[in-house]
């Protein structure tokens, strides 16, 4: 029986391990094949002289699709999140590929689970909430990851975006037109935010919700500091060129500071990564050449009670690690 199982967990693997690779070629080369057709696209936009307009109109439209047709948001508790969950998934352009990010999730937690949940008293039981739980923790890292990853590049290229609200308000440009004119000069996710927050500044709706509803799509605080002077100017004047100028230089100067602090901490941060794999590992170096230990670890009350104690103490140093990381930060 036990031979039987290995060889099932084997092909489990090798079945993840081959849907991986396919996945990846299939994905680079549809990238490969979108890519031509937006050189192509572009290309047949400047010669109409509309190529930039064009790109962020069907993006824009996109999202203002998906932020009306969002899946059970008219539930009266969880629809709220559901909505901002699928306008999450619409800005980081996952929804094409959500099927097959879902099904290799599904599969790598499926592995796990039948791993460990096999050895478990009840071993059906056992691997079905173990998957469960695998996938739902693999899910959760992987959104927040690419969430983090889609505001880091917001935040990167703010400064320019700033630098371009200014140049336009000293050319004498109202605030309400200055984002139909930047962005199409824009690089990155933040010409869509500046494309949407103009779609909706055409449609009467006021400044001040505009950027409210914008600072609420993007989280982050240098985001909120710059529709907060907008709506401000908006309502009281001033001298707009010069403070953005200001929140511009303050902005290239807290993203220096943040990458002296990263190098600071750079040496905790790795111990933490090397301190949360240790667990994995040995618990991988034990299935494969210890089977006995790793049986005693989950199917006897005395190795549960070290199993426990070994994630307890490794959570407690992670959590340690990361205050300590944050009062340098």
């Amino acid at each position: 029986m036990d031979a039987v199982l290995d060889l099932l967990t084997l092909l489990v693997f090798a079945a993840v391990i081959l849907a991986v690779l396919a996945a990846r070629s299939l994905s680079s080369r549809n990238q490969r094949d979108k890519a031509t057709v937006r050189h192509l696209e572009k290309l047949k936009g400047e010669l109409d002289g509309q190529a930039h307009a064009t790109t962020s109109q069907v993006s824009l439209d996109g999202i203002l699709r998906d932020m009306q047709q969002a899946p059970f948001a008219d539930l009266p508790v969880i629809g709220p999140r559901i909505a901002r969950l699928w306008l999450g998934l619409s800005v980081l352009g996952w929804r094409e590929s959500l099927l097959m990010r879902v099904a290799l999730t599904g599969l790598l937690s499926l592995m796990g689970g039948v791993l460990l949940g096999r050895e478990t008293p009840f071993p059906v039981l056992a691997s079905l909430l173990l998957s469960l739980l695998f996938f739902s923790v693999l899910a959760t890292l992987g959104y927040r990851s690419g969430l983090a990853k889609h505001l880091n590049e917001l935040k990167q290229s703010l400064p320019e975006a700033i630098d371009a609200i200014t140049r336009t308000a000293r050319a004498g440009v109202p605030v309400s037109n200055a984002f139909a004119l930047v962005a199409p000069n824009l690089a990155g996710p933040l010409a869509i935010e500046f494309a949407l927050i103009d779609n909706w500044l055409r449609i009467g709706v006021p400044l001040r919700q505009a950027m409210q509803d914008s600072a609420q799509r993007i989280p982050l605080n240098e985001y909120r500091f710059f529709a907060v002077i907008l709506i401000i100017n908006q309502e009281a004047g001033g001298r707009l060129g010069e403070t953005l100028d200001r929140l511009s230089a303050t902005l290239r100067d807290r993203h220096e500071l943040q990458l002296k602090i990263q190098a600071k901490t750079s040496e905790a941060r790795a111990s933490a990564k090397i301190v949360a794999s240790l667990v994995p590992l040995a618990l991988g170096y034990m299935y494969l050449n210890s089977p006995r230990d790793f049986h005693f670890l989950l199917g006897d009350p005395t190795g549960n009670s070290v199993l426990f104690y070994a994630f307890g103490s490794v959570a407690l140093g992670l959590m340690l690690t990361h205050f300590m990381v944050r009062r340098v930060s």
